[in-house]
């Protein structure tokens, strides 16, 4: 995990000025604004289900559901497993079987219940006292939120570190990276999910 004091420590070697609670409020901030533009996170949990919800328990401290990705159902006792349809919320009705899924805040509505096994991936945002990202993002994006912190540090106006020039090209770099990182997202979202079979026995 990569924490909000390690953007901090970072940031503090450019710009020593402002008071580590200063740089940490940028810091949030640019995470949020990061992940909630790019959809970067993604978190996935498989479910076992006992009704016609079901409650996401491991979602990362400090986030919330924003959308979801997909959802695939294995009924209990029988072979393979399907995809589902996604659906707003007020639109998911009964059925005689699972076919369709929405989210409420951090719960996944089904429009049935069988037993078996749900897989869902869902789209978090970081909420405002996030303290920390996975290693898995931070590899990719530290320097990119790094960059969009210091665009909103230097552009307050009037400050001993104030940098019009600077903020404005740290904050150019910093929509480059949330460009490419949704290019990221909208290419993994297209790319087919197939499932392969090596042997009668085993599918992966």
């Amino acid at each position: 995990m990569a924490t909000v004091q390690d953007w901090v420590d970072s940031i503090r070697m450019d710009v020593s000025e402002p008071l580590d609670t200063m740089v940490a409020r940028q810091v949030r901030y640019a995470i949020q604004e990061f992940f909630r533009l790019s959809e970067a996170w993604v978190h996935s949990e498989r479910v076992e289900l006992t009704g016609d919800t079901a409650e996401l328990s491991r979602l990362p401290v400090n986030t919330y559901v924003a959308s979801t990705k997909y959802a695939y159902f294995e009924p209990a006792g029988r072979d393979g497993r399907y995809k589902l349809v996604s659906e707003l919320a007020h639109r998911v009705g009964k059925a005689g079987r699972v076919g369709t899924f929405a989210h409420s805040d951090n719960t996944i509505l089904l429009d049935a219940f069988e037993e078996g096994t749900l897989e869902v991936a869902v789209v978090v945002q970081p909420n405002r006292s996030i303290e920390s990202v996975p290693d898995s993002l931070c590899d990719k994006w530290f320097d990119v939120i790094r960059r969009g912190a210091l665009a909103r540090l230097l552009s307050m106006p009037e400050k001993l570190w104030s940098d019009a020039r600077a903020a404005a090209a740290y904050e150019m770099h910093f929509r480059e990276g949330v460009s490419m990182a949704k290019r990221e997202v909208r290419d993994d979202r297209s790319r087919p999910k197939r499932t392969i079979k090596f042997n009668q026995g085993y599918s992966w």
